[in-house]
């Protein structure tokens, strides 16, 4: 994303890719599967074939999660943003994501979240406005598939003035 308007915002939402079965063992520390791997390098090849320069990416601590950065990330040559790790998108709600969203720093135009359902569904159908587009409104309230991630954009002086229905829901990409 290049943009000559300095208040131009970017916000991508990703639920983890597809991850083993629970196997007994703890859901946190649940792998991504062969099948997760390939869906999240596809969402890095899409990013990159778009030329979005994601500046600050936050991720869910759950290992699924990390794992399905790390295959993100490979696909984007060239990385250099900010990444932490935050508990809280693995065990908080809406209201945890949102309020780490809004803590990101003026600076970072281009923010990407990666992270669980319905955590990640909810806030996408939260901001989206009006101008939305229908489809992925509708798919955002049904739930947002195994590596899904929506794009989101709009016009806001920093992130903490991120509101219900402030941003432009343009597509959810579906690896």
């Amino acid at each position: 994303m290049s943009s000559s308007d300095p208040d131009s915002r970017l916000l991508l939402l990703m639920r983890h890719g597809k991850a083993e079965s629970g196997s007994g063992q703890p859901d946190h520390e649940r792998a991504l599967a062969e099948r997760g791997v390939t869906q999240a390098g596809l969402v890095g090849e899409y990013l990159a074939a778009q030329h979005v320069d994601v500046a600050r990416v936050l991720v869910s601590d759950a290992t699924r999660t990390r794992q399905t950065w790390e295959a993100v990330a490979a696909s984007m040559p060239g990385f250099d943003g900010e990444v932490t790790f935050h508990e809280e998108i693995y065990s908080g709600g809406t209201a945890e994501l949102l309020a780490l969203v809004r803590g990101v720093e003026e600076r970072h135009a281009v923010v990407m979240v990666v992270g669980h359902e319905p955590t990640i569904s909810s806030l996408t159908s939260l901001l989206a406005d009006e101008e939305s587009d229908a489809g992925s409104v509708a798919q955002s309230r049904i739930g947002m598939p195994t590596g899904g991630t929506a794009v989101l954009s709009g016009t806001l002086p920093q992130w903490s003035a991120l509101e219900e229905e402030t941003l432009t829901l343009h597509t959810i990409v579906r690896p």
